[in-house]
């Protein structure tokens, strides 16, 4: 216990104190008991001075000290004030004066503490124990909350980084394959649909202006995506030009609008540093008895028969006996 109360000792005298009381004699008496708590005490002499310092950094001082009686600015008011600019500050009132009616004032405006003159020691000592406690307590509590937070914004940068794709922002492969898995594990109705999409001619691009300007190309084709589809619409690079969306609850025909949407306003783009290009779109849907290989194959053997028919179209083909 003598070990605590040294600590507690020790971590008082880093506090900031706001002390006011108008009367000298008074003043430095408690002065020099509040000096074997803390260091850093700053003294006014009236209420509106020390409300006047007080406004400048609501946030600087951890306990303010005041008398009740003062002139220009009582204890009352100045604690009323200075806890509509801070409700959490603590403030002890020390006073001869124990009217019931100004102590039920007090405790409404919500001061901490309130001590009589002439002030006992030990009765101080016990005040001034159990609010350092408390800052310290607090204090700890929010050093640990603003640790949970970096951590869990850690985390979800962490999180961020791993499913998503470094150049275009997209979600990556990996988190691709996590909603497909979860999508076939779910064992409600299974109605949604897949698009592949993928540049025409982008190996032309790269060889005729470089691979720089290929990723700028790919960034500048993901953003048309991104703004071109629906809000619960999954959206990922599958790898090097090639695109995915998965359509959760949308039937082929919704899925056919969607996909000539985003063919057309790709079509119409003009990307900076080449002008125009178009893209091929390889659809599926979902049915019974479908694998994720089986869906993913039929979006892809699709997509082939897109580029075989001429590029910049779209192709669906709902079982792999069609093909």
């Amino acid at each position: 216990m003598q070990t605590d109360f040294k600590e507690l000792i020790s971590y008082s005298h880093k506090l900031k104190v706001l002390f006011i009381e108008d009367n000298e004699e008074v003043r430095m008496q408690l002065l020099k008991l509040l000096e074997n708590f803390f260091s850093d005490i700053q003294i006014e002499c009236d209420g509106l001075n020390a409300y006047e310092n007080y406004i400048k950094n609501p946030n600087k001082y951890e306990l303010i000290i005041t008398d009740l009686s003062m002139p220009k600015l009582d204890g009352i008011e100045l604690s009323k004030r200075i806890m509509e600019k801070n409700p959490n500050q603590l403030i002890v009132v020390i006073s001869a004066h124990t009217e019931s009616e100004k102590l039920l004032k007090l405790i409404n405006i919500g001061i901490y503490k309130f001590l009589k003159k002439p002030v006992d020691y030990k009765d101080l000592v016990s005040t001034l124990s159990s609010i350092v406690y408390k800052i310290k307590r607090e204090k700890i509590y929010h050093e640990l909350e603003n640790r949970i937070e970096c951590i869990e914004n850690d985390n979800e940068e962490l999180s961020k980084l791993a499913s998503t794709d470094k150049l275009t922002s997209l979600y990556n492969r990996h988190f691709i394959d996590t909603v497909l898995n979860q999508k076939f594990n779910n064992k409600q109705k299974k109605e949604f649909s897949i698009i592949f999409i993928d540049i025409d001619n982008f190996k032309n691009i790269n060889d005729t202006y470089g691979h720089l300007t290929g990723d700028k190309i790919l960034i500048e084709f993901s953003n048309i995506l991104k703004n071109n589809i629906r809000k619960n619409d999954i959206l990922g690079r599958w790898g090097g030009e090639e695109f995915i969306i998965i359509l959760d609850k949308t039937t082929i025909h919704t899925t056919k609008d969607i996909a000539e949407k985003l063919r057309e306003a790709i079509e119409l783009s003009n990307f900076r540093e080449i002008g125009n290009l178009t893209a091929s779109f390889g659809l599926s849907t979902y049915e019974e008895n479908d694998t994720i290989n089986s869906l993913v194959q039929k979006a892809d053997f699709s997509l082939y028969k897109a580029k075989q028919n001429g590029k910049n179209s779209i192709c669906f083909i709902k079982n792999l006996n069609e093909y």
